[in-house]
């Protein structure tokens, strides 16, 4: 166990980095440096004061380490000697070529990489000179005496030339006067954006620090002393500032000599001046084009051969399409070019061109073009401003102008109003035929007539004081009765409107007079016809009465529906049907009342009543005080052509007892019973005999758990049949089809009755939902192969039926009712859907 622990402790010690060997008692307080004194690139200067790289260098270490740093000139003294007797003591120059050096002991102090920026044609050249040392070349840099450095020492065919600015050095490399561009730096990990941007315009070649390392040097006794300084290199943040050291001795990349700077100034300034007279001629035209695009009149810009257009107003391109090409202008009618083109270069000896014609083609016809043209410079062209004037569009303009005022003073001619148009002097500026009339003169002697001169001076006064106030902006309206020349009074109706100009100031008043003696007239008589219409209203109430209160005392249950299926009356039989009282029902919609399962097959059936305007019929079963009752409910539509208002009227009436005397007779002898159930017109069972089978097939389907389905069939557009071929073919267009529909029915072992009227009820026991579609459509075919014409129907040639299929498990969540309501619901769908088909639900 000790021999393990004591291999551990000597394992620890191998690895311990160099700081721990070091005592932190034996650190030096101060260390001498030795630099030659007439070193350019690290040594002193002509006071004696140390400068350069290494100095810059020992600063920064000093001041991270905590130890001071004594710069002392060498002079070519014994080097060791001086080292021995002056502890602790280093030389840090750059010469390490004489021999004495040879018996010191040394170590890497700053290692400076070296990057060789050179276009592709001399990358031969300089990658030579870097390798075997025999091929001159010449390359440019930015650090201050870097011929000093051991890079050019050690490699005298690499002449360095110290440049001002990188501006410098890329325009020799570009004249071919130096072959590559060199830039330093110290252990710098990240490309700096100068070299990022060099790397993509040159090749480039790197050598590491390793090729370009300063040493420092000191004798063999104190060689602790090295291991002092390279801690003090390592420490945090040494690294970054040996390489802003060296970064800072650089020339900075914008520096140029003044010779280049001299020709750059000159350079700016005479771009600047081409800039500011290019700006300025911009300017100019860029003033005229605006000068131009803000005229009212049309204007453009010809080439002098007239084969170019530089600039159109959008008065020009009103006049003629153009195209636009290269930022010039040509017309679409290549002919119009061609015209222009002929004309300018006939009137190319003058410098300007008055109001000449030429005829262009505008809108598929020819017009006579106005020009007006002179030479101007525009753009560094001499050009044609030219003025174009539609000579033809201006006279069609005033000759609609002259129709389109003749066309306003017959319409104020036709007008029996009394209208005038007065000027703030005072001065008739124009009237129509009545106005003139009544004031003794005529429309075209009127305007410049002074109104003082047409009227009593006492109506003149008036007038003004009325129009006192539309001078300020009001318009001025009273009724007065004027005395006639037949001495009898006319209501009169004066308005007075004020007229604004385009800079809205008003310029005149438009004066309108109208008689409205008969309108007055024809109020006072509607007055009188109004309380004769009170009257009749108060009759009218007393019979409104009188139908309320035998509406309220009937017997039967009896309400009104709006168009909406809302109820909007109803007597207290049909609230006591509804459960409620009369005044609760009102507002309610009529489904609403009706058994949930019921709802929308109330609502298709009120909308069917409402649309087709026919009465319907039929039975219905009801609780009434507890007790169930069978209800014959009758619905037919009802419209008010007044009001304009629709809706549907209901009544009811309990046929319990006669439902009861049916009952009795059911249970009559058999043969009796039998014909009882038989319908006498088509010879197939009837209603009774459907509600017999039906509650008979529901028991067994729900007892054997077996689909049970009902297909309800509706004859399509039946009525129009009986109405033109007459009740006896229609009766005998029943027969048919209830023998059709039989014939199916014994050929899938179904059931079939006549339902009412036109409607047939088919039930269908067994199998499945497609079982009972293929039955549905075999009645379908059957009845299509009967081929019985119907020449008044829009849907076929043939007589068709709308069919609604409806399926059911009975249970005890089902009802008879409910399967009948769903098949209804599907017949619904079939006519709704276009008649002639199959709806399942």
């Amino acid at each position: 166990m000790l021999k393990l622990l004591s291999v551990f402790i000597l394992l620890l010690a191998c690895l311990s980095p160099v700081q721990a060997v070091l005592n932190e008692s034996a650190k030096p307080s101060q260390i001498n440096v030795y630099l030659d004194e007439n070193l350019p690139f690290s040594g002193f200067n002509s006071q004696k004061k140390a400068r350069g790289l290494l100095v810059d260098y020992w600063q920064e270490w000093a001041m991270q380490t905590g130890i001071a740093v004594n710069f002392i000139p060498y002079i070519k003294q014994d080097i060791y000697q001086l080292l021995s007797e002056n502890q602790p003591a280093v030389y840090s120059g750059l010469r390490d070529e004489f021999k004495a050096l040879a018996t010191l002991k040394k170590s890497a102090l700053i290692g400076i990489d070296s990057q060789f920026y050179y276009f592709s044609p001399r990358a031969k050249e300089v990658k030579s000179s870097l390798i075997n040392k025999n091929t001159p070349v010449v390359v440019g840099g930015l650090l201050a005496e870097a011929q000093q450095l051991p890079l050019f020492t050690k490699t005298p065919n690499i002449i360095y030339k110290e440049y001002l600015g990188l501006f410098e050095i890329l325009i020799d490399i570009y004249n071919e006067e130096i072959d590559a561009l060199v830039l330093f730096s110290a252990d710098q990990s990240t490309p700096s954006i100068a070299d990022q941007l060099l790397s993509v315009v040159f090749k480039k070649t790197m050598l590491t620090a390793s090729s370009n390392e300063l040493l420092v040097y000191t004798s063999l006794e104190q060689g602790t002393l090295l291991e002092w300084i390279q801690w003090g290199n390592q420490l945090d943040p040494m690294p970054e500032k040996t390489a802003l050291t060296v970064k800072n001795v650089s020339r900075p990349l914008w520096g140029v000599s003044m010779e280049m700077a001299t020709n750059l100034l000159v350079i700016a300034c005479l771009l600047a001046l081409v800039f500011i007279f290019t700006r300025s001629k911009r300017r100019k035209d860029r003033q005229f084009k605006d000068i131009l695009d803000s005229s009212p009149y049309p204007l453009a810009i010809f080439s002098l051969d007239g084969n170019s257009i530089f600039y159109l107003n959008d008065e020009v391109k009103s006049l003629f399409p153009f195209k636009n090409q290269k930022n010039k202008y040509l017309f679409v009618e290549a002919q119009n070019q061609l015209l222009l083109s002929r004309f300018i270069n006939k009137m190319s000896h003058q410098s300007v061109i008055e109001e000449t014609q030429i005829r262009l083609l505008v809108e598929d016809d020819y017009h006579d073009i106005e020009i007006s043209a002179k030479r101007v410079h525009y753009q560094n062209h001499t050009v044609w401003l030219c003025y174009l004037k539609d000579v033809t569009a201006l006279l069609r303009a005033e000759r609609k102008l002259i129709e389109e005022r003749e066309l306003l003073r017959k319409v104020l001619d036709s007008i029996p109003e009394q209208i005038a148009f007065k000027s703030s002097k005072g001065t008739v500026i124009g009237c129509n035929k009545s106005w003139a009339k009544v004031h003794h003169t005529t429309v075209a002697h009127a305007p410049g007539q002074k109104v003082a001169d047409l009227l009593p001076v006492d109506v003149v006064k008036k007038q003004k004081q009325q129009e006192a106030a539309v001078w300020t902006g009001e318009t001025f309206n009273t009724q007065e009765w004027i005395e006639q020349k037949n001495k009898q009074l006319s209501l009169v109706n004066i308005t007075k409107v004020p007229l604004y100009d385009d800079k809205d100031t008003i310029f005149a008043i438009l004066t309108i007079d109208s008689d409205i003696t008969e309108l007055h007239n024809l109020t006072k008589q509607l007055k009188d016809e109004n309380l004769q219409r009170k009257e009749t209203e108060k009759a009218l109430l007393k019979q409104h009465v009188l139908l309320s209160s035998v509406f309220a005392v009937s017997v039967d249950p009896i309400t009104l529906l709006d168009s909406q299926g809302r109820v909007i009356a109803a007597n207290n039989g049909f609230a006591k049907l509804m459960g409620s009282n009369s005044k609760d029902i009102v507002g309610q919609l009529h489904s609403e009342l009706s058994a949930s399962g019921r709802i929308d097959w109330v609502e298709r059936q009120n909308y069917e009543v409402l649309e087709s305007g026919e009465a319907v019929v039929f039975e219905e079963q009801l609780f009434v005080d507890g007790a169930e009752s069978c209800y014959e409910i009758h619905k037919a539509g009802f419209a008010d052509a007044d009001s304009d208002t629709k809706g549907i009227v209901i009544m009811a009436r309990d046929i319990s007892a006669k439902k009861q005397i049916e009952q009795k007779l059911a249970q009559e002898p058999p043969e009796e019973g039998t014909k009882k159930l038989h319908d006498t017109l088509t010879n197939i069972a009837n209603r009774s005999a459907f509600d017999i089978e039906f509650s008979n097939l529901w028991q067994q389907a729900g007892a054997e758990q077996e689909l049970l389905s009902v297909l309800m069939c509706d004859i399509d557009l039946f009525k129009p049949y009986n109405d033109n071929y007459g009740q006896e073919q229609g009766d005998q267009a029943l027969q048919k089809v209830a023998c059709a529909l039989q014939k199916a029915a014994q050929e899938n072992d179904c059931f079939v009755a006549r339902y009412g009227g036109e409607e047939f009820a088919v039930l269908i026991k067994g199998g499945n939902a497609t079982k009972a579609l293929k039955v549905a459509e075999c009645m379908r075919q059957s009845l299509a192969e009967a081929d019985i014409e119907h020449g008044f129907s829009d849907i076929n040639n043939i007589l068709t039926m709308s069919m609604g299929l409806s399926s059911m498990f009975p249970s005890e969540l089902n009802s008879m009712k409910m399967l009948m309501a769903e098949a209804d619901n599907a017949l619904y769908d079939a006519k709704m859907s276009g008649r002639d088909q199959i709806s399942v639900h």
